[in-house]
């Protein structure tokens, strides 16, 4: 009796917890589940399935219609990933996607779990909003938010715009600031536009540099980037600023870069990159360690691909750090 009682004890919880379990497999696709509470869990909310039995997260998906007529809710769910080849149960549990899950499951890394919105959520589990100084700018920040790295600081004033500025352009004596606008995000695609310009006084001298970021989710690991980034710079020839920021500044091109998020949600990030004015064909390949708000880039990148020297003009490494917060 005492057995009983205790196993009662271990299991209760896990089920006043849960938001719902698993009733019915539909198929291989779809799951029915009982949804407890409806304020928690609307149509198009993500979830994550965890095994009764061994309490660990084996797949998500998201909810695709919930019947509210009956008691309690019925949802259809079509699964999205399953995790480690694992199986789906009868009476497995059904949560609502959130950080305080994961952290407590170890949930491994996938793009479409990438949470946002909440200033309390970690760096780690949010889409990059910058992809390091040589790769390009991300996604907007938070409301709220802070980036900060050596070379440039960004601010989220809502989640859809955010302001910032580049560090280096501001020792070489341009006054600049820029904004980031957000334009679209669903599950088939993100969209995000940026634009800075910079003002030397004692040279006369200005650059106005605009771009944009289109993300394409390609399976739950991996996501395509394709970036835009065009700069003026009307007195080109003497403008010290473009020249000496090399890597910090880039000329006028277009980037295709691909992302892998790992189990412990770290970034491998690699691409080719087109230089418009050079008319060279380089590209970049970087690991970033991701902390609970501290980031660490380090990689390779070149402009010209059949340059294979190492130096400025063939192949050199390049590494950021920064943090968000």
């Amino acid at each position: 009796m005492k057995i009983v009682f205790l196993f009662l004890l271990i299991l209760l919880p896990l089920k006043l917890l849960a938001n719902g379990q698993v009733v019915e497999i539909y198929d291989t696709q779809e799951i029915i589940a009982d949804i407890y509470d409806s304020n928690k869990m609307k149509t198009g909310d993500k979830i994550i399935i965890v095994s009764r039995r061994a309490n660990r997260a084996i797949a998500f998906g998201s909810v695709k219609k919930i019947d509210m007529e009956v008691s309690p809710h019925v949802a259809l769910i079509a699964i999205e990933e399953i995790i480690d080849n694992n199986m789906i149960m009868v009476k497995d549990l059904v949560y609502p996607v959130d950080y305080e899950l994961m952290k407590a499951q170890n949930i491994p890394g996938f793009a479409s779990l990438s949470l946002q919105g909440d200033h309390d959520i970690p760096a780690k589990f949010k889409e990059l909003a910058y992809f390091g100084v040589f790769t390009s700018e991300g996604h907007t920040l938070d409301a709220q938010e802070f980036l900060i790295s050596p070379f440039q600081l960004q601010y989220g004033l809502t989640d859809d715009f955010g302001v910032k500025m580049v560090n280096a352009l501001w020792l070489d004596g341009y006054a600049n600031a820029g904004v980031k606008y957000r334009a679209m995000r669903n599950k088939y695609a993100k969209i995000s536009l940026n634009t800075l310009g910079a003002y030397k006084i004692q040279s006369n001298d200005y650059i106005w540099q605009t771009g944009g970021v289109i993300t394409l989710p390609q399976n739950a690991k991996f996501q395509n980037h394709f970036m835009v980034n065009i700069i003026l710079d009307p007195q080109f020839e003497d403008a010290h600023a473009t020249k000496g920021l090399g890597k910090v500044f880039q000329n006028s091109d277009i980037r295709s870069i691909t992302e892998y998020i790992t189990n412990d949600w770290n970034r491998i990030l690699y691409g080719p990159t087109y230089n418009v004015e050079l008319q060279k064909l380089g590209g970049t390949a970087s690991y970033m360690w991701i902390w609970t708000n501290f980031h660490v880039s380090l990689g390779i990148a070149t402009q010209d691909f059949t340059n294979l020297s190492f130096g400025s003009n063939g192949y050199y490494y390049v590494y950021d750090f920064f943090w968000r917060f």
